[in-house]
């Protein structure tokens, strides 16, 4: 069964990850609820299928990719809907916040019964030597999200 994914919010850094995604055959959802024309644009861009916010439970992971100062805001707002879904994604918290604001995240989520993941996205501009964004988790591994390289 191939990967899917979802992501909030199809910003320019959420279309780029998403973009990369479906270049690579993973299936790609989002929510457009209160974004903005160019959001979905760019969301029909980068190969994302905007469905309503509880068809987002069926992906395998659901990626968090808002603004630092909005990343609480989206945990609050999905926990009712990841505590309702039978089956449920992984929640992967990929904004450059706080140890302790990703903390608070992670107990806001943790408390639905979805796994949590605390992850950071970060990306230069992107050039045909470096076209892919970095992802980096807490601990000894360190990967290129959508690419080949890994450390442990």
């Amino acid at each position: 069964m191939p990967l899917t994914v979802a992501i909030v919010a199809a910003g320019a850094m959420g279309s780029g990850v998403a973009q990369r995604l479906s270049e690579n055959g993973v299936a790609v959802l989002t929510s457009l609820a209160g974004r903005s024309e160019a959001s979905a644009k760019r969301a029909k861009a980068a190969g994302m299928r905007a469905v309503d916010d509880a068809q987002l439970m069926q992906a395998d992971l659901f990626l968090s990719i808002v603004p630092p100062g909005e990343a609480r805001a989206l945990a609050e707002r999905f926990a009712p809907i990841l505590a309702a879904a039978n089956r449920k994604p992984v929640y992967v918290d990929c904004n450059a916040v706080s140890p302790p604001t990703m903390r608070g995240i992670a107990e806001v989520v943790v408390a639905t019964g979805a796994a949590f993941v605390a992850a950071a996205l970060s990306a230069r501009r992107r050039s045909p030597a470096r076209p892919t964004p970095r992802s980096t988790s807490p601990g000894r591994r360190r990967a290129t999200c959508c690419g080949s390289t890994s450390t442990a």
